[in-house]
């Protein structure tokens, strides 16, 4: 398949003058909701998920090792007595994959005229310094919500989406709270390090002060990433992307357990964990659960 190599170069560079940044957090943290917000933001592209870290990058790296042992094997057994071919280095695979999450956050925005684009995967927060490296003036939003309610959120989602799966991986949802605890404080503390090291790059928020303050947290992510915060633009985004607009009319606290966005309201936890849970998961990542004013 013939393609235009300068035509992409062009594209790459066209791309890296703009302002990108990269959403993650914990599983069931609202990073779709903030993405959604941004996205409505006439300056802004944000939408999807790419997975970037998790599936494009190992898999890119898999081949290039493939192609190394092959080249490696033919320089020792075919052509001993030469010098060999090189093999693609370190710095060839970053320029590999960097290349191809530049290409994908392109055709993310190809048709919107816009000078911000984000790209949104929760397991971004694992990654932060990782996609940093790459893009060196790229800019990164933490979002972190009361893990209990991630844990919650997190039942149900994985009920809709992969019933079988979940019902003889774990018996209960207290069994869920117990494998899901560690996981939820690795992702808040990865987020919560890289922000320590780069205050400057990374903005953390929490998801219950984006539900009770939509405006003010909005337009403060919104000044971290140099993009216009006006009422009408504010008001544009949040309208946009309020709980009601995004469940087809429910009303936040009205739950439907079908639904991607079951029921919108902080605090769920409250319903669905006995004292044992609450204890369990204070074990487990109360640290976490104390620095962020959760306790």
């Amino acid at each position: 398949m013939a393609f235009d190599y300068g035509a992409l170069q062009a594209e790459i560079a066209a791309l890296r003058a703009k302002q990108l940044f990269f959403i993650g957090g914990a599983a069931k943290s609202g990073t779709t909701w903030l993405q959604v917000l941004l996205d409505r933001h006439p300056a802004i592209s944000c939408n999807g998920e790419g997975h970037f870290p998790s599936y494009l990058i190992p898999r890119l790296i898999g081949a290039v090792d493939e192609y190394n042992r092959d080249i490696a094997w033919k320089n020792q057994t075919i052509f001993g007595e030469l010098p060999g071919y090189p093999r693609l280095e370190e710095d060839h695979i970053g320029f590999l994959w960097a290349s191809a999450i530049a290409l994908q956050l392109s055709a993310q925005a190809r048709d919107r005229a816009v000078r911000l684009i984000g790209e949104k995967t929760p397991d971004n927060v694992r990654f932060f310094a990782l996609l940093g490296s790459a893009f060196p003036a790229a800019k990164f939003i933490h979002l972190v919500r009361d893990g209990r309610d991630c844990v919650v959120s997190g039942w149900f989602h994985n009920l809709r989406v992969t019933p079988d799966w979940t019902r003889e991986t774990f018996a209960s949802m207290d069994a869920y709270v117990a494998a899901s605890a560690e996981e939820w404080a690795g992702n808040v503390g990865a987020g919560y390090r890289f922000g320590e090291t780069s205050p400057e790059r990374c903005l953390g928020i929490r998801y219950e002060d984006l539900a009770a303050e939509p405006g003010p947290v909005l337009a403060r992510v919104l000044a971290f990433l140099g993009a216009p915060s006006g009422p009408e633009i504010l008001a544009a985004c949040i309208g946009g992307a309020g709980f009601e607009t995004l469940s087809g009319g429910r009303a936040p606290g009205t739950e439907d357990r079908n639904s991607f966005f079951r029921k919108g309201v902080p605090g769920d936890w409250r319903n669905h964990f006995t004292a044992e849970t609450s204890r369990l998961f204070e074990e487990k990542a109360g640290e976490w659960l104390s620095r962020y004013r959760y306790l």
